[in-house]
């Protein structure tokens, strides 16, 4: 497998940016929903700062991702899927890009603001500019919170489509995204 897209396939570093982030995601959704339920305050404490920790990885590693996207070649559509859903497609996939650099950037702004920025030993990671302030923090914490109910969806859409492509149109779209899955496309191509 090439490390760099092809006109058919994504290459092993395009697939190891979306199934880390794609794994961080899901288990920072998940946490995020029940880290509040913690009753052991120094338990809790520790989550929490994992959560953030994770979730400046996953910022970072977005922020990688989509300077490689402008790098690389986009594996183009098979020629049977109407325009319509490529404009959709793209559409689903911006939005998605736009709402996981969103969301881990609220977190980080709402920890620094509120005065609780993530911790990687004695160092405090707060975001350069942003004092201690409750407005800032309130306004943050509501981006933050909407994007987890927001970011699902577009993910269950995500999947349903890769889905579609797979089991009902036959395509290679899902596959060329699948680590360790040869794309029969590039034997093609």
């Amino acid at each position: 497998m090439s490390l760099k897209n092809t006109a058919t396939s994504y290459g092993a570093i395009a697939k190891f940016f979306h199934w880390t982030v794609a794994l961080a995601v899901i288990a920072l959704l998940i946490v995020g929903f029940i880290m509040g339920t913690i009753q052991d305050k120094t338990l809790k404490l520790q989550v929490y700062n994992l959560h953030k920790l994770i979730g400046l990885t996953v910022l970072l590693l977005m922020l990688l991702r989509l300077v490689w996207r402008f790098m690389n070649v986009q594996p183009g559509y098979p020629a049977a899927v109407p325009r319509w859903e490529r404009k959709a497609a793209r559409g689903v996939h911006d939005l998605l890009y736009l709402a996981l650099i969103l969301m881990p950037l609220s977190g980080w702004i709402m920890s620094t603001a509120v005065g609780h920025p993530p911790q990687l030993g004695s160092w405090l990671i707060a975001v350069p500019g942003i004092e201690i302030n409750k407005t800032i923090a309130n306004f943050f914490n509501t981006l933050h919170s909407i994007l987890a109910w927001i970011i699902p969806g577009i993910i269950i859409i995500h999947l349903a489509a890769a889905i579609k492509h797979h089991w009902f149109d036959k395509n290679e779209v899902l596959i060329r995204m699948l680590p360790w899955v040869k794309n029969p496309a590039e034997d093609r191509g």
